[in-house]
């Protein structure tokens, strides 16, 4: 997926992220997904995919109402839809092709917010690490990587260092997922330089048995060699274990009753 497309879907996930509701912008993109899967051209009428979302009003109580208003914004609003027809809602021609690879983003990232927003998280770095370790378990790497840079990029504190390298361990993986070794490698090496002073524990994240498969991770991209990353074991990838998660889950459950 071309960069520029690959920004604009991830930031509806951030938005997601950051505000529940706005995670029916993503469930509209899931559902225009859904019904345009194998028709050429991926047109839909936009009251066809109104009445298919309103199907599912009651799933979506968790995030709100899902009116038309949010199918509106996701055409008009999100640069990924041609606008010349208010009526139809169709991509727009430049991202075409790639609509398979949008269609499987939209579907990742409606099973990951679904799980984050069942759960309560602490302010500040607490609680991005805790979403950010959801977005690693379900390799959202990219993700992963623009959620922690976000905070990077202000933070001044001692943490930065830790923060740069667990950016650029998940870059390492998102290197993997596009079959570039060599690029993965490189990001292995810095994130671990950064990373390790910090044993066993630090900012709440368990780094002595992460460290040690992420390592063995490192030894076996380098293994395959440049072009073969594809070939990689993902059971391989350690989680990312983050102090308060499993309390952070439980609040969440008890809050929406689960």
């Amino acid at each position: 997926m071309r960069s520029e497309l690959r920004d604009k879907v991830a930031e509806l996930l951030m938005e997601a992220i950051r505000h529940r509701d706005r995670s029916l912008l993503v469930f509209w993109l899931r559902a225009y997904c859904q019904m345009v899967e194998g028709r050429d051209p991926p047109a839909v009428p936009f009251v066809r995919l109104a009445r298919f979302v309103g199907r599912h009003r009651t799933e979506l109580r968790w995030c709100g109402d899902p009116g038309e208003g949010w199918g509106r914004s996701l055409v008009s609003d999100s640069g990924l839809f041609h606008s010349g027809d208010r009526e139809q809602v169709v991509i727009a021609p430049r991202y075409r092709k790639e609509l398979p690879l949008v269609c499987a983003r939209a579907a990742a990232y409606w099973e990951f917010l679904r799980e984050l927003h069942r759960r309560s998280y602490p302010s500040g770095l607490p609680g991005a690490l805790q979403q950010a370790a959801l977005l690693w378990q379900h390799r959202l790497f990219f993700e992963f990587h623009e959620l922690l840079e976000a905070i990077w990029m202000d933070w001044r504190g001692p943490e930065r260092r830790f923060l740069q390298g667990l950016i650029q361990l998940g870059v390492a993986f998102y290197h993997v997922q596009r079959n570039n070794c060599r690029g993965a490698m490189s990001m292995f090496r810095n994130g671990w330089t950064k990373v390790a002073p910090h044993t066993p524990r630090y900012c709440g994240v368990e780094l002595q048995e992460f460290l040690k498969r992420i390592a063995g991770c490192r030894e076996r991209v380098e293994r395959l060699g440049p072009g073969r990353c594809i070939d990689f074991d993902w059971s391989s990838v350690p989680p990312l274990q983050v102090a308060g998660e499993r309390q952070a889950a439980v609040a969440g459950s008890a809050r929406l009753g689960s």
